[in-house]
């Protein structure tokens, strides 16, 4: 069954459904071509609709053929950035190319007109060249037109899709930090190391301390670079270890070079949080999440041991920041999965 969304893929590259523009649109830019350019005054409407035909052949020529090139060259440098350079290699197509076509097609259609004795009226034209370039570039007028709404559209409703990603984010790692479940782990085990040792009890609210302040200081970030986030994620860390005491281990190796390039803020914690909410965490199965550059993007790799159930999710997670990403670069948010890992690469971005 084709959804709307099937729909609007397949007329990605184009703007719009251009079926019915191509079928109106072929007779009557031959029309009027016949008139400006081919019609003579002495003329009967026989030779006219004979002249016709020939300047139908030719406009249906190069409107199809320039729309095939037009949506090759949206498929290789798609967005609102190459405009420029979609349309110089265009008109440069039509100005080197356009010619040639011409006198192909004409030869076809001699071949043609000869095979069944037919009388072509628009041979021998001297003319011919400004009204192949007239149908060229009103055709590229308005299909770019189109397609540059479009795309500008597209540009805003995604801009307005990552806002509301930025706020839906905002609003659930501060839940994530304040919800009964987070609270009510930590201050069990928070009341279980003040009786064993007090100087960790201060160290366990410091970093408890450092996380809520994190999160209330960066909620309305765009970014934030590498090694901030890494100095969060190790309070919260901290605080998680200490709830499920040796059973969960974390591994991060980053070399330096990479601590000042930019990540969404929170991406980590979502994703640490997502490890440990899905999968079992026990003295007999540790989980173990590894942090590391790979391929320039960051990857977090926990050990796959899923529970049988899981608490409801907050439907943010991994759409949340592949969303969120898209607003910023075209490299994609990579998940990798399989029987024993599971993975996710997200892009470093340059500040």
């Amino acid at each position: 069954m084709t959804t709307a969304t099937d729909k609007e893929d397949k007329w990605k590259y184009i703007g719009f459904n251009d079926i019915w523009f191509i079928i109106i649109g072929i007779p009557l830019v031959s029309f009027f071509l016949a008139i400006l350019f081919f019609n003579k005054l002495d003329e009967t409407w026989v030779l006219f609709v004979k002249r016709g035909i020939g300047g139908f052949s030719f406009t249906a020529m190069y409107w199809l053929g320039l729309r095939y090139l037009m949506l090759f060259l949206r498929k290789r440098y798609d967005g609102l950035e190459h405009t420029m350079k979609r349309l110089i290699i265009v008109a440069l197509t039509i100005i080197l190319i356009g010619p040639l076509a011409s006198g192909l097609l004409d030869f076809i259609l001699d071949f043609l007109a000869n095979l069944v004795n037919y009388e072509r009226m628009d041979q021998g034209e001297n003319n011919k060249i400004l009204p192949i370039y007239f149908v060229c570039f009103f055709m590229i007028a308005v299909y770019e037109a189109i397609y540059f709404y479009y795309q500008l559209k597209q540009s805003i409703e995604e801009r307005e899709q990552a806002k509301q990603a930025q706020i839906h984010s905002e609003l659930a790692g501060l839940r994530n930090q304040v919800n009964p479940h987070f609270l009510f782990n930590s201050m069990n085990t928070l009341m279980n190391i003040v009786i064993e040792d007090q100087q960790l009890a201060v160290s366990f609210l410091k970093k408890l301390s450092k996380v809520y302040r994190y999160v209330l200081e960066n909620r309305e970030a765009q970014t934030i670079p590498l090694s901030q986030e890494l100095d969060f994620i190790h309070s919260y860390v901290f605080l998680q270890k200490e709830r499920f005491k040796g059973s969960l281990e974390v591994e991060i190796d980053i070399a330096d070079s990479y601590l000042d390039q930019h990540i969404i803020p929170l991406s980590l914690q979502i994703l640490f949080e997502n490890a440990i909410k899905h999968n079992v965490i026990s003295r007999k199965k540790p989980l173990l999440i590894e942090v590391a550059v790979n391929n320039g993007k960051l990857m977090i790799r926990n050990n796959l041991q899923l529970k049988e159930q899981v608490m409801d999710s907050t439907k943010v997670g991994l759409e949340n920041i592949k969303t969120r990403y898209r607003f910023f670069t075209e490299e994609t948010v990579d998940i990798q999965e399989d029987e024993q890992y599971f993975a996710v690469a997200i892009p470093l971005l340059v500040a």
